[in-house]
């Protein structure tokens, strides 16, 4: 699996070597207390660039920060659901957010709201028509004239399609029937899922680290864990929202500036995707409103792939753990659980199923899909044994428009773990030793020493033991001074 974060550093960005004529013009064009000023703050710049106008010389913040960012994700989603928002109606939805928030002190002058539009590169733009549904001239359209012009001047690499889906993660066989097609707008069930978007280049090349949302901001099962596979963010509903899906992309954008790349990326059109995003290196292409089922490419089977191998693995731990245990001790999947599991799925997905399926979304006329690179006998078998599992949660909502007070709510929210009830609390277990972990490799090395063809999978497993030890080494050495030992913790 690539990732935006390696394929930069894979792609091999060359460095120009200045000579010192560049070197002293740089120092005349800039005093060295501004460049390292600069350097300084850069990612702080970096991040600012994105967010409004870059013309400002200086980044000030309201001082009603927090109405402001609230104010700004009410703002985001009015647009995406083509709302017509004019001044009046942005400072009257200040007046209720700040009264809402006990602010006593905010006037919602027109002073305020032309810096507040100044802040975030809002501008008043005449908005067009958009209609509620597309009708098959509408797709013949997007397929024959539309879409290749959008395709021309991009190579297949650089074409890229982003998807949210949900996902029941501790979902088995057993309860499938109870929840058919269900939504999830929130109550017990919201804490049982997962939303998790995928990102893809036409080719199959490019798979970017997954982005998954949960409820919790720090899950009980994060504890001592310093490293993901992927990226982890939390909402209320575990929802993708206008907020999480600029973060997103602006870091995407940065990431294809080091690569000098410029790509198309294609999104879904909703309430989550706002449409007016600054971006230098991305082309953010909306497809027509309802009409993702036909036209988006990771709709056409790579999510359909992705989650059949996910709910494989979740059946064989479960078979696997019911041979050595009792069913009230098998330990239920937790969501770090689920993220390996889910981005190990991700990373065995191969290129020629997303490559089909950007075919099958018309994004090449000519050439057509191989249905047995997405239905294997090895899935079909899985789907006639489970009936139904893998598209249990195919409706499950990853996004909506949101009241005025789930936004607020979600921005003043505290970072602290949500308190589990007490049928929901899961065991943690302790960080093992250097010494049991040893011990397991072990044991995995005997295991794959008794296995035809297990080579490679050796000496991935040496790599990883040198890795650990190099890692506790690093710590040993690490030694006390001599004062630590006349001056012994308490």
């Amino acid at each position: 699996m690539t990732s935006a974060s390696t394929s930069s550093s894979s792609a091999g960005v060359k460095r120009k070597a200045l000579s010192i004529d560049d070197k002293l013009r740089i120092i005349k064009l800039l005093p060295s207390s501004s460049l390292r000023t600069i350097l300084k703050n850069r990612k702080e710049i970096e991040k600012n660039a994105f967010s409004g106008s870059t013309k400002r010389q200086k980044v000030r913040n309201g001082k009603n920060e927090q109405l402001e960012n609230i104010l700004l994700e009410w703002f985001r989603q009015a647009r995406t659901l083509n709302l017509a928002v004019n001044g009046p109606v942005l400072t009257e939805k200040a007046n209720e957010i700040a009264k809402r928030l006990n602010i006593t002190d905010f006037g919602g002058s027109n002073g305020w709201l032309d810096r507040f539009r100044k802040r975030h590169g809002i501008v008043y733009r005449k908005i067009c028509g958009e209609a509620d549904a597309v009708d098959d001239n509408s797709i013949k359209s997007w397929k024959e004239t539309i879409l290749p012009n959008l395709l021309k001047d991009y190579s297949p690499e650089d074409i890229y399609n982003a998807d949210e889906f949900g996902l029941f993660f501790k979902l088995m066989p057993d309860k499938s029937l109870v929840m058919k097609d269900e939504t999830c707008h929130g109550g017990k069930l919201s804490k049982d899922r997962l939303t998790v978007l995928t990102c893809s280049n036409w080719s199959g090349t490019d798979k970017l680290k997954l982005l998954v949302i949960g409820k919790s901001k720090s899950p009980r099962c994060f504890k001592n864990v310093h490293t993901l596979p992927c990226d982890y963010k939390a909402q209320n509903r575990a929802w993708m929202t206008g907020s999480l899906f600029i973060e997103w992309v602006q870091q995407l954008n940065c990431e294809f500036v080091k690569q000098k790349r410029n790509i198309l990326l294609f999104v879904d059109n909703c309430p989550a995707h706002p449409k007016e995003i600054t971006l230098t290196n991305i082309k953010l292409v909306f497809f027509p409103p309802n009409a993702t089922s036909k036209l988006q490419p990771l709709d056409q089977g790579v999510i359909k792939v992705l989650k059949q191998k996910y709910r494989k693995k979740l059946v064989q731990r479960y078979l696997l753990e019911m041979e050595s245990v009792t069913d009230a001790e098998i330990p239920k999947i937790n969501v770090l659980d689920a993220i390996h599991y889910v981005s190990i799925a991700w990373d065995e997905i191969k290129p020629e199923v997303i490559k089909n399926c950007f075919n099958k979304a018309y994004f090449d006329n000519v050439s057509q899909e191989d249905p047995h690179v997405l239905d294997s006998d090895e899935f079909r078998d899985f789907e006639e044994v489970y009936p139904g599992y893998t598209s249990i949660d195919d409706q499950l909502i990853t996004n909506e428009a949101l009241e005025l007070e789930e936004i607020i709510n979600q921005a003043t929210v505290n970072d602290e773990p949500d308190e589990p009830s007490d049928d929901e609390e899961e065991y943690i277990p302790p960080l093992p030793s250097i010494a049991s972990t040893v011990q397991s490799i072990s044991t995995l090395r005997q295991a794959l020493t008794a296995t035809d063809g297990s080579e490679n999978m050796l000496l991935y497993l040496g790599r990883v033991e040198n890795f650990l030890l190099n890692k506790y080494k690093n710590n040993v050495l690490k030694q006390p001074t001599i004062t630590t030992f006349f001056n012994p913790r308490k």
